[in-house]
């Protein structure tokens, strides 16, 4: 996006507009950018001649209009944003400049004026003379052209903040031409999908790993539960009635001889929730319980907290039963993440034995016809360079080397990145053309120069941009999301 602000000059119309969902109060705040507030009045004025200035000689559809009113509220914004750098002092305008460029630079609605004209035609002999007879003439089109010249300058004074490095330009010239084409054997672990753990493989894997799971200063709880999901059972809210009646029972007792003999007296089962920690925010069988986590770890074994109703439900009575210098996370807490890992990692060994078969029994004559028959992926890559990825495989730096080291006609070497392996046939080979950098740098650089310059500008503008406290209140007053018809 560009953000020179445009000048609009246009004489303001009545509209009725498909956008203003009623005829609010006119002095209603619709929106403030920094210290500049715009009420209904003042801003719709403004948006009317807008909309009549960029809708000359076409239908505007609503979709048109929703557009430009986003697009007016940020050209206000940049325009603030571009008063606030000048006021800052990021540049000075002289009247001399201001005097040079209303000769230059001639404003459109100057050259209609009939009495500079001659033959219907804009004469600049008369202007310039009445520049000089009329010194009030040529303030007021020098005050009327300041702010589109102080804009343009400032955009200018911006931009000149960085030069691109000529030597930089070549060498990226020389990086985007020097390319090659392949097709790339990809040896996917991923889509190895029939191979799968076992369940022993699981638990073994776990075991290997079991140091990753090793926790300090464990705690647990001891806890009956009593069931909230009773949407689907009989007499439902009878049953809720009773739990709670129960739970609160059972808690009362608890706190006379503990949760282990008031459940027995009571006939209740209890089971007993899994170690966790200080940092865990989640206990696992409970669920989300930052309040018992809390309560755990300030309070003696054998305390009772307050009822605990649980995220599914659940109400629960509880109390602390035990605390551990390390614990290891429990198999079954973590079985899902261990049989995706277990297969993650029996599908990198089993496509790591068939690449290391397939290197052993097929020739680069055979590479391609061999990896169609066992139904590995082949990809098109178009202009691999240095440093580019390429989809879908993302970014391989050895691979793109490989690519770009190997010549035209032949397969790169076995390329190895993250038990993933690649083989590339590379079919083109485009070397950077030195006579075309002579013929055309001074243009390369040119446009390099005007790009880096544009991402400062956009740059710059958007850091200001956020200093600037804005309120928009304009959805109150306008429609500005399309409906979609589904």
């Amino acid at each position: 996006m560009k953000y020179k602000v445009q000048i609009v000059l246009a004489i303001c119309l009545l509209w009725t507009m498909s956008l203003i969902s009623a005829k609010p109060d006119p002095n209603a705040l619709v929106g403030k950018i920094g210290d500049r507030e715009y009420n209904y009045k003042k801003f719709n004025d403004g948006f009317k001649s807008y909309l009549q200035y960029h809708g000359k000689g076409k239908v505007l559809t609503k979709q048109d209009s929703i557009k430009l009113n986003n697009q007016y509220w940020e050209e206000l914004i940049g325009m603030y944003v571009y008063d606030q750098a000048i006021k800052a002092g990021k540049i000075k305008v002289t009247d001399a400049e201001l005097e040079a460029e209303i000769k230059k630079n001639i404003p459109a609605e100057i050259k209609q004026i009939k009495d500079f004209q001659t033959n219907g035609k804009f004469d600049k002999a008369k202007y310039e003379q009445a520049l000089k007879d009329h010194p009030d003439f040529k303030r007021e089109v020098m005050n009327y052209s300041r702010d589109l010249y102080s804009y343009n300058k400032l955009i200018k004074t911006i931009k000149n903040e960085v030069k691109a490095n000529p030597d930089s330009v070549k060498n990226a010239w020389l990086k985007e031409n020097d390319y090659a084409s392949a097709k790339i054997i990809h040896f996917d672990y991923n889509k190895l999908t029939s191979v799968n753990a076992t369940d022993d493989e699981v638990r073994a894997f776990y075991e290997a790993h079991k140091d990753e799971f090793k926790r300090e200063n464990g705690r647990s709880y001891l806890l009956a539960r009593f069931p909230g999901n009773l949407s689907k059972a009989e007499n439902a809210e009878q049953k809720a009635q009773e739990n709670k009646i129960l739970s609160t029972a059972l808690y009362n007792r608890a706190k006379e001889v503990g949760l282990q003999k008031a459940a027995e007296e009571m006939n209740i089962p209890l089971e007993e929730s899994t170690y966790f920690n200080s940092q865990d925010q989640i206990i696992p069988h409970i669920g989300r319980a930052p309040d018992l986590v809390s309560f755990a770890f300030n309070n003696p074994v054998g305390s009772i907290p307050d009822i605990f109703y649980a995220p599914t439900g659940d109400i629960l009575v509880l109390e602390l039963k035990s605390e551990i210098p390390e614990y290891y996370i429990d198999f079954e807490i973590k079985k899902q993440e261990m049989i995706i890992r277990a297969n993650r990692a029996k599908r990198m060994y089993t496509m790591e034995n068939y690449v290391q078969n397939f290197m052993q029994s097929e020739t680069p004559e055979t590479y391609l016809e061999a990896a169609i028959r066992d139904s590995i992926a082949v990809i098109e890559a178009e202009k691999v360079i240095a440093d580019n990825e390429i989809k879908p495989l993302g970014k391989i730096p050895s691979l793109n080397t490989a690519i770009l080291n190997t010549p035209e006609g032949s397969f790169t070497p076995l390329i190895e990145n993250e038990k993933h392996w690649y083989l590339a046939l590379v079919t083109k080979r485009q070397y950077p053309d030195l006579t075309l950098w002579e013929k055309d740098k001074k243009k390369i650089i040119a446009d390099a120069e005007a790009k880096l310059q544009e991402d400062h500008l956009n740059q710059w503008y958007l850091e200001q941009r956020q200093k600037v406290q804005i309120i928009d209140n304009r959805k109150d007053f306008y429609e500005l999301q399309m409906q979609l018809k589904l």
